[in-house]
């Protein structure tokens, strides 16, 4: 028994190789889905890797999903092609956790199942000459998810915007309304780890009522501009606090203004191709008080919508700073991101003092091709002061590593496919001395069309 297990996983590996191996001299194919069809281009026009938008992409993206000639305008477009696409993932997931708490005493639990991740169907592309949409709808399925209880049972629409694009007829001026992602160092939603995401991008100090999180689309209002190629760009958002139990009396109910500023400089030599630089921030306001009431069937006061008051700050600010070497078209790029928060005592259950974290990550990712990518991100985030000075300081640190292998093997105008080896880790300081870890591996099929 044990020396068949011994030649099926032996194969297995064989065949993962093989396929992975293949990805090296497989041709690129035509374009991406829904663009693709739209406009003619090969993958690697918009995509480092796909879903991750290089330069070009980017600049697409900024111009209101416009190449600047005839297709652009939906009059002018082809009949067949319909701006819609779905994407979801299938495979295997393996978890092990440690220190879990049962009756017995702390355990080390383990359990592998077969599963998908929720649907997303997105609509994109333009409305008019200036006019762009995007509508991303996932929804609520019960049996979602690798473990058995579901990740997805509420339909949610993701995003909802439309784009005004050269307002007075220059880039440096376009605005956005409606649930879209603030402008980040890397784009979490076009992220080509699937284990793990940016923890970053969500981290809260210990007890904070603050829901702001700049890694979640939001609902407002985007003002961005770019130059022609796209290698200088701002961005500011003025967006509600999503999620928040408590909204404020106020025009704008709990709001959060974001900036985001880079620019990038290639460079003419054999070894280092690009150099992006950025910076970033937000500050936002969230209620500390409000107008309470008692239910009529007894019970434990609760806060009255629209009538929180006493608003306390928080922030968020960090900078960025991404190299390319070898080729801006298959690079190997190096990505380091710091981000540092702070956040009012009045926002901290129990708080004493004001509460600050800092974190970041380092990633790296080679393109070897458009279809073979290896992916490597370390990141650690380290409360600098609790809100409570007798907490423990190291409560809800993390550290996390991700690996992966991406494999697309079917790139077409129609469809998109990739498999996806992927493992983490996520060690998680518990407060007492311990520090409960859980690895996650993953063999997937993520695909698109």
């Amino acid at each position: 028994m044990r020396g068949t297990i011994c030649i099926s996983v032996a194969g297995l590996a064989a065949g993962l190789f093989a396929f992975f191996l293949s990805g090296l001299f497989s041709p690129v194919a035509t374009a991406v889905p829904a663009f693709a069809r739209k406009t003619g281009l090969a993958c690697s026009g918009c995509h480092e890797v796909w879903p991750r938008l290089n330069d070009f992409g980017q600049l697409f993206r900024d111009r209101g999903y416009r190449i600047g000639r005839d297709r652009d305008k939906p009059v002018d477009q082809d009949p067949s092609y319909w701006p819609i696409a779905m994407r979801t993932t299938v495979g295997y997931q393996w978890l092990r956790q440690t220190l879990v708490p049962t009756d017995a005493g702390p355990v080390t639990t383990q359990t592998g199942t077969f599963g998908f991740t929720g649907l997303d169907v997105f609509a994109v592309g333009t409305l008019g000459d200036n006019l762009s949409f995007l509508i991303t709808y996932a929804p609520g399925l019960t049996g979602s998810g690798f473990q058995i209880a579901p990740t997805n049972l509420d339909s949610d629409l993701e995003s909802a915007f439309i784009g005004f694009h050269d307002i007075a007829g220059t880039p440096f001026l376009n605005v956005r309304v409606g649930k879209h992602a603030p402008d980040l160092p890397i784009d979490e939603h076009r992220t080509i780890t699937l284990t793990q995401g940016y923890n970053v991008y969500h981290f809260h100090p210990q007890g904070s009522s603050v829901a702001w999180e700049p890694g979640e689309n939001q609902p407002g209002i985007e003002l961005y501009g770019h130059s022609d190629l796209s290698r200088f760009r701002y961005s500011f958002s003025l967006v509600n606090e999503k999620g928040s139990e408590l909204f404020s009396n106020n025009v704008i109910s709990n709001p959060v203004v974001w900036g985001h500023l880079t620019g990038e400089r290639l460079l003419d030599n054999g070894v280092l191709a690009a150099v992006k630089a950025g910076v970033f921030g937000s500050v936002g306001w969230h209620p500390a008080a409000a107008l309470m009431l008692i239910p009529s069937g007894g019970g434990a006061p609760v806060a009255v919508q629209g009538t929180g008051s006493a608003l306390k700050e928080h922030f968020r600010y960090g900078g960025e700073v991404h190299l390319r070497f070898l080729s801006v078209v298959n690079p190997l790029t190096l990505s380091g991101v710091v981000l540092g928060g702070s956040e009012s005592r009045q926002l901290i259950a129990g708080a004493a003092q004001d509460a600050r974290f800092l974190g970041g990550f380092v990633e790296g990712v080679w393109t070897i091709n458009p279809r073979l990518s290896l992916i490597g991100r370390y990141e650690q985030i380290q409360t600098t002061q609790q809100g409570d000075p007798k907490a423990p300081k190291a409560a809800g640190d993390l550290r996390v590593w991700t690996a992966a292998i991406r494999h697309t093997f079917e790139l077409t105008s129609r469809t998109e496919a990739a498999l996806q080896l992927e493992l983490s880790r996520v060690g998680t300081d518990a407060g007492d001395g311990t520090t409960p870890e859980t690895f996650t591996g993953l063999i997937a099929f993520d695909f698109t069309m």
